[in-house]
């Protein structure tokens, strides 16, 4: 799992934990804090590179498009900007 200044992660798993067939599909929260937007977007996108989660699907290559896209970049985004990137 990422760590470091600014990462933090809220979740019950651990290295070699077996996730149960009924899991809740929220099985992590990665939360990132920084100076900047731009630098908050940077550390998540590293954070998320980091993150390796075997076993199961994550939408962690998802979240790293978001962070990639210009819409979200420019922050001239709304309600359905992940709708929109999902088609």
């Amino acid at each position: 799992m990422p760590g470091g200044k600014g990462v933090r992660i809220d979740t019950a798993i651990y290295s070699g934990y077996t996730i149960p067939h009924t899991y809740d599909s929220m099985i992590a929260k990665l939360i990132v804090h920084d100076a900047t937007r731009e630098k908050a977007i940077s550390k998540m996108k590293s954070a998320l590179s980091e993150f390796v989660i075997d076993g199961i699907q994550t939408n962690i290559e998802f979240l790293i498009q978001i962070l990639n896209d210009e819409t979200y970049l420019s922050g001239e985004y709304d309600t359905s900007f992940v709708e929109k990137m999902m088609s």
